[in-house]
């Protein structure tokens, strides 16, 4: 009676070793029968390593899902980024609608989706950060002046020439790609000032051309050191398509806003770390993407661009169109 309340209370094979330990030779017996009763089989080496591989094979095809859906909805989406600014130079305040890295990409027929998104914007100005065009493709980019046209009638077009407009221009000796664009309602900007007028504020755009390598060698450093200086009531925004541009030589004149894309967001961006790559700053760079104050207290915004011009695909990296609000 003992030994099968104790074997009650404390089932297993521990109990029972306890049991014979206590009460000789007949819970021994017991033990043994109970052993040869209970025992389970363990579970071969070959089958545990299969189980492990299945469950691997499940979770990388898990991630590799996500990923691809991912890469897909970033050539197929974009999100409208707001940008608040300040200036008491404006009796009124004024919006700018910043475009950039587009790549020859549509988003609908003719990009009827984009133009219906900027034209709801209701922008004061248009700018334009370069690369709409993509070498590898050659000079076939009528969408693109398509784009332009219709962004001309909703608001005054200005812009620069990104790396692949210039390696269109100087590399494949399409020389008619600046007449192409300015035909189409851009005023292209190559180390050169624009002026608007708008709610009674005049507006000045300064735009750069080139990259940071070319500041003293064609031009860019003797325009920039030709502009006249600012006035009280004049807001002054400075366009260059490499961001860099402004850390290395451009914060060192007077503007309020500076804005850049090319960098594409850095490619891949990572979760509370940011972005992965560019080719000017390498790994972890800091301008690629996001609002930045110069040393001259200008700001500076980077857009993540609108499209691709390599095979490496966005991940967690949504094209960006760039809404600045200046009051």
């Amino acid at each position: 009676m003992c030994c099968a309340l104790l074997y009650a209370t404390f089932p297993g094979r521990k109990d029972v070793a306890f049991i014979k330990a206590k009460h000789g030779k007949g819970a021994a017996q017991n033990s043994r029968h109970t052993h040869s009763g209970g025992a389970q089989r363990a579970t071969p080496p070959w089958k545990q390593v299969l189980l492990t591989l299945l469950v691997l094979v499940a979770l990388l095809a898990l991630l590799g899902g996500a990923l691809w859906q991912n890469i897909c909805y970033n050539r197929t989406h974009y999100t409208a980024e707001f940008y608040q600014i300040h200036s008491r130079k404006l009796t009124q305040s004024c919006r700018v609608v910043f475009l950039t890295d587009l790549h020859l990409r549509e988003y609908g027929a003719d990009n009827c989706e984009l133009v219906q998104d900027v034209r709801s914007l209701t922008p004061d100005l248009i700018l334009l950060g370069g690369d709409f065009v993509t070498y590898d493709e050659g000079t076939d980019y009528d969408n693109m002046l398509s784009l332009f046209r219709q962004l001309s009638e909703i608001a005054p077009v200005c812009g620069v020439l990104g790396n692949h407009e210039d390696e269109l221009y100087f590399l494949d000796n399409d020389r008619e790609l600046v007449e192409k664009f300015t035909a189409a309602g851009v005023t292209v900007l190559r180390n050169q000032e624009a002026r608007y007028t708008i709610h009674d504020n005049v507006i000045s755009i300064l735009g750069v051309e080139g990259s940071p390598a070319d500041f003293s060698n064609y031009g860019a450093s003797t325009f920039m050191d030709s502009v006249e200086p600012q006035t009280d009531y004049d807001l002054r925004i400075c366009l260059a398509h490499v961001p860099t541009y402004f850390p290395e030589h451009l914060e060192n004149y007077s503007f309020e806003l500076g804005l850049a894309g090319h960098t594409h967001g850095g490619i891949v961006r990572l979760p509370k770390i940011g972005p992965l790559y560019t080719a000017e700053e390498g790994f972890l760079p800091d301008y690629a993407g996001g609002s930045y104050t110069l040393a001259n207290n200008a700001t500076l915004i980077v857009s993540r661009g609108l499209g691709d011009s390599s095979r490496a695909p966005r991940i967690n990296n949504v094209p960006e169109l760039s809404v600045i609000d200046i009051d």
